[in-house]
């Protein structure tokens, strides 16, 4: 599409005024320079959406956000999270899953963190927990792609390219998960990371030390 080639050639233009700045500096030969994008993309379409209403009743419940992932806790009196679960399970078409936080997959590293719902409801890739209340004014102009499915979904992977001094030349790494890559860049740098749901595979496999 034009559009993707007009920001495929943005971001190759950024990259060439960064060389070239290093260029005059002397300082690309001891640069390392790693470049990443921060997810994938999927199509969407609005004929492949859940309602929220068709799952619970949405008076009882605090909406976190929905999208391709969705987060909901029942609020004060109305019940338990696990009851709003088990409720929401027999409603919930193929296309959705629905855990409690702690028995989420333990890759999505949900588990015992506050700041996750009760209740994390997940989309099959390409489709959307959306609400009903403004939905014919929303479909007007409902984006064609996003983000924020199952980080394993093929569609959600990202762009890894590193050079320089630190790292391997002429090396093809499998996919890896993107919160590996805090852990390189400090190996880079020869800093101590902080505690993090990373680990040293990507350090392991493009650095040359």
């Amino acid at each position: 599409a034009p559009e993707t080639a007009a920001a495929v050639k943005e971001a190759d233009d950024a990259l060439a005024r960064l060389l070239a700045g290093l260029d005059r500096l002397g300082l690309r030969a001891r640069t390392d320079l790693v470049v990443v994008s921060d997810h994938g993309l999927s199509e969407q379409s609005p004929d492949r959406v859940v309602f929220l209403e068709d799952l619970m009743n949405v008076s009882r419940v605090q909406v976190d956000f929905t999208g391709p992932t969705g987060g909901v806790r029942p609020k004060p009196g109305t019940g338990s999270a696990a009851g709003l679960a088990a409720s929401i399970r027999t409603r919930a078409p193929p296309q959705l899953h629905v855990w409690l936080r702690d028995e989420t997959p333990e890759q999505l590293h949900y588990r015992g963190n506050p700041r996750i719902p009760d209740v994390v409801l997940l989309c099959d890739d390409h489709w959307n927990i959306e609400h009903k209340v403004g939905w014919p004014n929303r479909v007007l102009t409902y984006h064609k792609g996003n983000h924020g499915w199952d980080p394993a979904t093929p569609n959600m992977g990202a762009l890894f390219v590193a050079h320089g001094p630190s790292f391997r030349r002429g090396v093809e790494i499998s996919a890896v998960e993107s919160i590996h890559l805090y852990n390189l860049l400090c190996a880079a740098l020869g800093i101590k990371p902080a505690p993090h749901d990373g680990d040293r595979r990507l350090a392991r496999a493009a650095l040359r030390r």
